[in-house]
């Protein structure tokens, strides 16, 4: 099983709150998701947009296809295979 911590830009509204689910739009490239969940939020002071972070477990052999698919989702700004 591969896992991957993903972290995504959001935008945020005229709250300072965050505006969508950036998870929402992630382009698995077809590769399975078995589980993932919500990590944390860090939203840093100057800043108009936060910084979503969610894990995903991926089959291994799914690993190289998620990966394309986050390289083609435009809201990820860091991801890491631990």
């Amino acid at each position: 099983m591969a896992i991957f911590r993903v972290t995504y830009r959001n935008a945020l509204n005229s709250e300072g709150e965050p505006f969508e689910l950036p998870a929402d739009k992630l382009d698995t490239n077809g590769a399975r998701i078995d589980c993932y969940g919500y990590v944390e939020r860090e939203i840093r002071e100057g800043d108009n947009f936060s910084r979503d972070v969610y894990e995903y477990d991926i089959p291994d052999n799914d690993a190289d296809r998620f990966i394309e698919g986050l390289k083609r989702t435009p809201n990820v700004m860091d991801y890491k295979r631990q």
